[in-house]
C-alpha cells in the first residue's frame, strides 16, 4: 500500500444523507437493487475526508456504466485498497451521472446505454473520455502512488465530458480552441456539482468561508492530489494548491490573441487553460447568488447552498440548449442564454449578467441586447423544438503543407450562421469581434501540431512529422482523397500544462 494512500486510514468518515431535490431516474428492472454500504471520499483523496453510501447501482439508467467483471462485493473496505478504489470510483460516478441525469435530457451515452469504465489504463497521471468509455490511469504521488480514478473531482471532471457529448454531440470534433476550452470548463463545473450534492462537504465548505463562497476552499481547489502529484515532477505543470481552482481572477481575451502556452498564472491557448475563465465566472455567480438568496446573507444554509447550485445547473443546462448554432466566441452565446434563462428571477439574472460583463465574457453592448433576444426565442423556441436533428458541421480545407500533408486537411469549424449578434470583449470594453471559422480552425490546428497531440497514422512519412514526449494523442488523421481529416479521439485530463507528458 502506498504511503499517500495509508494516511487516509485515519480519515474520519461521514455519513450520506439523502440530499433536496432529488428525483427519480428510470432503472434497469432486470437487475436487483443492491443492498449496503461502500466508502468512497467527499471530494479529494488529499483532503482525505471519508464518506459511506449506499451502494450504487451501475446499471441504473438512462446513464450505465460497465465496471471491470469480477469487481469486489459492496463493503467498507480499507482506504488505499483496490476494493476501496473500485467502489469509491463507482459511488462519485454513479454521483455525477444522476445529477445531471435530473437535469439534461437523456436517454443514453453517445456511445450508447452504458459506459465502459477502466480503473486502471497504465502508468501516467491522466484519465480521459473516448466516447464509449472513461479511462483512469496511475503514476508517482509525492508519497506513493496516485490513482486518477480515486478522485472524485477526476471521475466527475470526465463524466462532464461524457455528459456534454450525449447532450450536444455537435461540439465533439469542431476545430476550435473556445469550444474545446467549453467542454473542459463543463467538466470542472460538473466536478463542482457533484461535489456539491454532498450534504457534509456543504456544511464543511460553508463554515471556513464565513458565508462567502466564492474563496478558495476544498470545493474549489480541483484534484489537489493529481495537482502535487504533478508539481513534484515540474512546479509549472499544475496550480499551486491543486489541479485547477475554481477561484481565479481570468478575464475573457480572444484566444487567437494568446501564446500557445504560458506560466499557469496567465492564459493560454490551451483548452484547460482557456476553460478557466467560463469556469471561474459560473463559480462566482454562484457564490454572489447565494448570498443574495440567503436568508442570512452572511451565514447561508447547505439547504439554500444546494438550491442554489441547482438552479445555477438548470441555467447553464437551459442555456446549452438555446445555444444551436456552433459558432466561435461560444463563451458569449452561452453566457447570452444563461443569463436569458434566468430572467424570470432579476436577482439570478442581474447577477449572471453582472458577472459575465465584469470577466468580458459579454460586452456592454451584448448584455444590452438580451432583453430582445429573449423575445425572439420565446417566438422561435416552438419551432426550432419541432426541427429535425441536426445536420454535420460545415467542414473546412485547410493548406496542410505545413504539417507534412500532402494536399488538404479538412476539419469541422464552427461556422454556422450566427442567431444572434452577440460577442465577448476586449480590454477597452469594446466588442471583439468573432474570428471566422476557418480562422479559428488553422488557429487550433496549429496549437495540436506544435504540441505533440497528432496521431499521423500512415498520413505523413516519419522523416516529415513533428515530434514530441507526448504520449497522449487527443486527434488523429485519416487519409482521404485530396488529402487528410482531423477526427478527435478523446478528451483527457489535460494533465501536461506545457504540452508534453510525464
Amino acid at each position: 500500500m502506498s504511503q499517500a494512500l495509508r494516511k487516509s486510514k485515519r480519515a474520519p468518515t461521514t455519513p450520506a444523507t439523502a440530499t433536496a431535490k432529488t428525483k427519480a431516474t428510470n432503472t434497469n428492472v432486470s437487475s436487483p437493487a443492491p443492498t449496503g454500504t461502500v466508502g468512497s471520499w467527499e471530494d479529494d483523496p488529499e483532503t482525505a475526508v471519508g464518506l459511506t453510501v449506499p451502494t450504487p447501482d451501475l446499471s441504473k439508467l438512462p446513464l450505465a456504466f460497465s465496471f471491470p467483471t469480477g469487481g469486489p462485493p459492496p463493503a467498507v473496505y480499507a482506504h488505499g485498497t483496490y476494493e476501496f478504489r473500485y467502489w469509491a470510483t463507482a459511488a462519485a460516478l454513479r454521483r455525477g451521472a444522476d445529477y445531471w441525469a435530473q437535469r439534461v435530457p437523456l436517454t443514453q451515452w453517445q456511445g450508447g446505454p452504458s459506459l465502459n469504465v477502466v480503473l486502471d489504463n497504465g502508468f501516467e497521471l491522466d484519465a480521459n473520455y473516448n466516447r464509449t468509455g472513461l479511462n483512469f490511469f496511475h503514476g508517482p504521488g509525492v508519497t506513493g502512488t496516485v490513482f486518477t480514478c480515486e478522485s472524485p473531482d477526476v471521475s466527475c471532471h470526465e463524466v462532464g465530458h461524457a455528459v456534454l457529448d450525449a447532450f450536444m454531440p455537435e461540439l465533439w470534433g469542431v476545430a476550435s480552441t473556445e469550444i474545446a476550452a467549453f467542454h473542459e470548463s463543463f467538466g470542472d463545473i460538473s466536478a463542482l456539482m457533484s461535489a456539491i450534492q454532498i450534504p457534509s462537504l456543504r456544511t464543511a465548505v460553508l463554515a471556513v468561508s464565513d458565508g462567502n463562497l466564492y474563496t478558495t476552499s476544498r470545493l474549489s481547489r480541483l484534484a489537489e492530489q493529481l495537482g502535487s502529484a504533478l508539481r513534484a515532477q515540474d512546479p509549472g505543470l499544475a496550480e499551486a494548491d491543486c489541479l485547477r481552482s475554481a477561484v481565479n481572477s481570468f478575464n475573457y481575451q480572444d484566444p487567437m490573441t494568446l501564446p500557445s502556452a504560458a506560466p499557469l498564472s496567465q492564459l493560454s491557448s490551451k483548452p484547460h487553460s482557456f476553460s478557466r475563465i467560463f469556469t471561474g465566472a459560473f463559480f462566482e455567480i454562484l457564490g454572489v447568488s447565494l448570498a443574495a438568496k440567503a436568508a442570512n446573507p452572511g451565514a447561508p444554509t447547505e439547504t439554500e447552498f444546494l438550491a442554489v447550485a441547482d438552479d445555477l445547473a438548470g441555467f447553464l443546462v437551459q442555456g446549452l440548449k438555446w445555444s444551436s448554432p456552433v459558432v466561435t466566441n461560444c463563451y458569449a452565446q452561452v453566457a447570452a442564454n444563461m443569463v436569458i434563462a434566468a430572467q424570470a428571477d432579476p436577482t439570478y439574472s442581474s447577477i449572471a449578467r453582472g458577472v459575465f460583463v465584469g470577466r468580458s465574457i459579454l460586452s456592454l453592448q451584448s448584455a444590452s441586447s438580451l432583453p430582445m433576444m429573449a423575445k425572439v426565442k420565446s417566438l422561435t423556441a416552438p419551432a426550432k423544438s419541432a426541427m429535425a436533428e441536426r445536420v454535420p458541421l460545415p467542414m473546412v480545407g485547410l493548406p496542410a503543407s505545413q504539417y507534412g500533408i500532402d494536399g488538404v486537411l479538412f476539419v469541422e469549424a464552427a461556422a454556422e450562421p450566427r442567431e444572434f449578434d452577440v460577442t465577448s470583449a476586449g480590454f477597452n470594453a469594446e466588442p471583439i469581434a468573432p474570428q471566422s471559422g476557418t480562422a479559428a480552425a488553422k488557429a487550433f490546428v496549429d496549437d495540436l501540431f506544435m504540441s505533440g497531440q497528432i496521431d499521423y497514422g500512415t498520413v505523413v512519412d516519419p522523416e516529415r512529422r513533428l515530434v514530441r514526449n507526448h504520449k497522449t494523442k487527443t486527434h488523429a488523421l485519416v487519409k482521404i482523397d485530396g488529402g487528410a481529416r482531423l477526427e478527435r479521439r478523446l478528451f483527457n485530463c489535460g494533465l501536461c500544462a506545457r504540452g508534453t507528458c510525464h
